[in-house]
């Protein structure tokens, strides 16, 4: 009788839960940051722009005068995603900041990935936290303050040019969530500190904010904006919503050249970082 060799072959999941592998990670790392009284604190406060709004378009319906200082339309939307910015940086540092780096602290990467796990799913498992808790500062408060729009005021927003809301509120809201999402895992990924990641992400953005506005004060050229990253985002979402750039507009191209790089450069470090072997040097 012949005898075959059969080789290690690493176990697979079957087919149908394939694309699911990276649930249980996301699922356990969102209870553990749940159940943080301060971070539920912090949920709450980002939903107090969204009541504001909804008192400007309860005003505009009753008082239609108010709508000269209070503009409700396409553009409220824009302006309420654009506010949301620094919320969602809150969030990625109170919630990702050691999404990463504690793993690397304590081994729990090597853990997971001698599981049958992939990188892909390590990073998606940990990047759909950040998207959850991203998209609960602005999809869904954008969709929700939409809808009640349509609701309070149908005569404003339920119109066949208007149509276009829905969609630019999906298209921001994921641009603004992702790209602030990569950013914070890769910088989780580059340190074992949870506290040092979170202050490293702060430091990142506001240094950034600081360099553009000397720039832009010292060259007195709109094109230094894109130093920024919160002001590539917002620039972006004026150009979904039509709203007005002051002190002179930036072309589109730059913003999205310079949010493109940044989102292939986190990937590249989440490559480089996550690795199922612990190299010692």
């Amino acid at each position: 009788m012949p005898i075959y060799e059969q080789a290690y072959r690493r176990w697979e999941a079957r087919g149908p839960l394939r694309a699911v592998r990276f649930w249980p990670i996301t699922r356990e790392a969102l209870s553990l940051v749940l159940a943080k009284r301060a971070f539920i604190g912090l949920l709450v406060l980002v939903w107090i722009p969204f009541v504001v709004r909804l008192i400007q378009v309860y005003i505009v319906t009753r008082f239609p005068e108010a709508g000269r200082v209070l503009p409700v339309d396409g553009r409220l939307f824009g302006d309420f995603l654009n506010q949301q910015t620094g919320l969602t940086l809150l969030l990625s540092i109170f919630g990702g900041a050691g999404l990463i780096a504690n793993d690397l602290r304590t081994g729990a990467i090597l853990v997971y990935l001698s599981r049958p796990l992939t990188r892909r799913d390590y990073v998606l498992g940990k990047l759909s936290v950040l998207m959850a808790l991203n998209y609960s500062a602005t999809l869904l408060p954008a969709l929700l303050l939409y809808a009640v729009s349509l609701g309070l005021a149908p005569e404003l927003f339920l119109k066949w040019e208007l149509a276009w809301i829905a969609p630019m509120i999906v298209l921001h809201a994921t641009i603004l969530s992702l790209v602030v999402s990569l950013v914070a895992l890769a910088i989780s990924a580059l340190s074992r500190s949870a506290r040092v990641a979170g202050l490293a992400f702060a430091g990142v953005i506001v240094g950034l904010e600081i360099v553009r506005g000397v720039l832009e004060g010292i060259l007195d050229r709109p094109e230094a904006r894109v130093l920024s990253l919160q002001n590539d985002l917002r620039i972006i979402g004026n150009l979904l919503f039509g709203v007005a750039e002051t002190g002179g507009a930036v072309p589109a191209i730059y913003p999205i050249a310079v949010l493109v790089l940044t989102a292939a450069g986190c990937l590249a470090i989440l490559r480089a970082r996550v690795r199922a072997v612990e190299i010692v040097r």
